[in-house]
């Protein structure tokens, strides 16, 4: 990976990854099964499911407001009014993102409709990334969006259902990245050494070890890949690589929007601001933090 503008420092930088990552939506078979719910292909087949899940009392989505889960998927959304020239506008900062814009007003009043419609409780303004994981794990709820890192965890903790993951229906873009890139610095000592480490990083062998054990190599050869579940997983990030469909993650554009987004999410989802007024405030928010590195010595 390249870095030709140098936000993180002057100059051009390059990194060499050796997993990727991306987020998807996880499924309870069994309780899909129970309400003869097929795996939806589409937004609005997504959103049948789960007003039919609502309608026989089960809240659909495992969420957090706290933390990047309810981020995640409300950028998920916008991504599905978006093109890649959105992303690069938002995350590059390429061209002017316009907060009251189809795509972010979309995925900001589909969050506040989702909330009212009981598809996501009023109550995950507390909860953390880890309170969403263990509640789908526990079978409370059918469905959890988030991330790849979460399919080994699922993998070894899940045992009183199965289930199963597919790409947000009717996007071509989703969240996700190159993992924690390797980066030898200039100044480095024995850099030599450093490139033999991560020569050995990409090997194949060690590559099929990552992808058989839940992680998501960039380098290995499809045949080395002999565990099902870590074939599917792997599989589907190859279908968003290969569809220019990696769009990065929400928080990317300054260091401080993180937390900002989550801010905005809870009083979306509590109800103190509106849709319009949140996406008011966290564009004042994003266009501040972007003038503070773009514009910045």
């Amino acid at each position: 990976m390249y870095n030709p503008k140098g936000i993180m420092g002057s100059g051009s930088w390059y990194g060499v990854p050796n997993y990727g990552e991306y987020v998807e939506v996880y499924y309870n078979k069994d309780m899909f099964a129970k309400q003869n719910i097929a795996i939806p292909t589409t937004q609005d087949e997504f959103v049948a499911a789960m007003q039919k899940l609502k309608s026989a009392g089960v809240t659909p989505l495992a969420e957090s407001a706290a933390e990047y889960p309810l981020g995640q998927l409300w950028y998920q959304l916008a991504l599905n009014k978006g093109d890649r020239a959105f992303v690069n506008n938002y995350q590059l900062y390429k061209g002017k993102v316009n907060w009251q814009g189809p795509e972010l007003s979309y995925a900001t009043t589909t969050i506040k409709d989702w909330v009212d419609k009981g598809y996501i409780n009023k109550d995950v303004t507390g909860a953390k990334a880890e309170d969403a994981g263990t509640s789908f794990i526990s079978g409370k709820y059918p469905i959890f969006y988030s991330g790849s890192w979460w399919y080994n965890r699922f993998t070894t903790e899940v045992k009183s259902f199965k289930w199963g993951t597919f790409l947000f229906p009717g996007a071509t873009m989703s969240p996700g990245s190159a993992g924690n890139m390797w980066v030898v610095p200039t100044k480095a000592k024995n850099k030599d050494l450093a490139y033999k480490f991560i020569d050995i990083t990409m090997r194949p062998q060690i590559q099929a070890l990552m992808g058989n054990s839940g992680g998501v190599p960039v380098a290995a050869n499809a045949s080395d890949i002999t565990v099902p579940s870590s074939k599917l997983l792997i599989d589907n990030f190859t279908t968003l690589t290969k569809r220019d469909g990696i769009a990065f993650y929400p928080d990317w554009p300054t260091p401080t929007f993180y937390d900002q987004l989550n801010a905005g999410l809870q009083e979306l989802v509590n109800g103190t601001k509106s849709a319009k007024d949140v996406n008011t405030e966290l564009g004042t928010e994003y266009q501040t933090g972007v003038d503070s590195i773009v514009k910045a010595p």
